[in-house]
């Protein structure tokens, strides 16, 4: 088994506008930061932005 790689997947369809949004906390000696990442399913287009607050507003 060492050395087999696993067999490569398509992703999965999505229609025009379906994106998708990550969040996470980043800890700095500063205090915290939030990215946010979203990314186009269907152009694989991505977009980050750091924020002070991870709230539905900022969302």
């Amino acid at each position: 088994m060492d050395g087999d790689q696993p067999k490569k997947q398509r992703f999965k369809r999505y229609p025009v506008g379906f994106f998708h949004i990550d969040i996470a906390e980043v800890r700095t000696a500063e205090g915290k930061l939030f990215p946010f990442v979203a990314i186009d399913r269907t152009s694989k287009f991505a977009v980050a932005q750091l924020v002070d607050k991870a709230d539905r507003k900022t969302a």
